[in-house]
């Protein structure tokens, strides 16, 4: 007489791993918290390139094993990675993640500054249509605060000037956010 098995007592079910996604996030954070000073930034963005090269190998590596669940866990921080701006995906496509990266960071640096210097005080105080106040950096790139009520710093966005390239961002208010980048 053959005796049937029972099944083990204890029944694994396989769930998708989450620390792929638990190591990247902070990671990414790091380099939001970090975005402008240029060594810890670089620090960091190496990391995060080595990682999600690991997480893809390794997501592959479990796509030809036909581990598909295990395998979406992976997954994250691929396209995490993948938004900054690196990898393979053209960047117009990454352009809807990247932009609130940058932009959500220029608008914290804006407010961190105006507690320390008072810039809407001043706005409100003497009324000028146009002024600049300049961020002190230790990165390569210029960084400037303007209120401008004439428009001219909406008219010079994405424009070039003797090899320089500037970007502005609004931070509402007739506030912009200028990023300077000379090469």
């Amino acid at each position: 007489m053959i005796k049937a098995e029972s099944a083990p007592a204890t029944f694994k079910k396989r769930t998708v791993m989450r620390w792929p996604s638990f190591v990247m996030l902070p990671l990414v954070f790091g380099l939001w918290v970090f975005l402008y000073d240029d060594l810890r930034s670089l620090l960091l963005w190496l990391i995060i390139e080595f990682f999600a090269a690991i997480c893809f190998i390794s997501f592959v590596r479990l796509i030809v094993l036909l581990r598909l669940r295990k395998s979406l866990s992976f997954l994250i921080p691929i396209l995490l990675a993948a938004s900054m701006g690196w990898w393979f995906i053209p960047m117009p496509a990454m352009r809807p993640i990247s932009t609130p990266f940058h932009y959500s960071r220029d608008y914290v640096e804006f407010l961190i500054y105006d507690a320390r210097h008072h810039i809407k005080a001043e706005v409100r105080n003497t009324k000028p249509e146009y002024k600049e106040w300049q961020l002190h950096k230790r990165s390569g790139i210029d960084y400037q605060i303007v209120y401008d009520t004439t428009g001219k710093t909406l008219r010079e966005a994405d424009t070039e000037k003797g090899g320089c390239y500037s970007a502005v961002f609004s931070l509402g208010d007739h506030f912009y956010f200028v990023r300077g980048i000379c090469g």
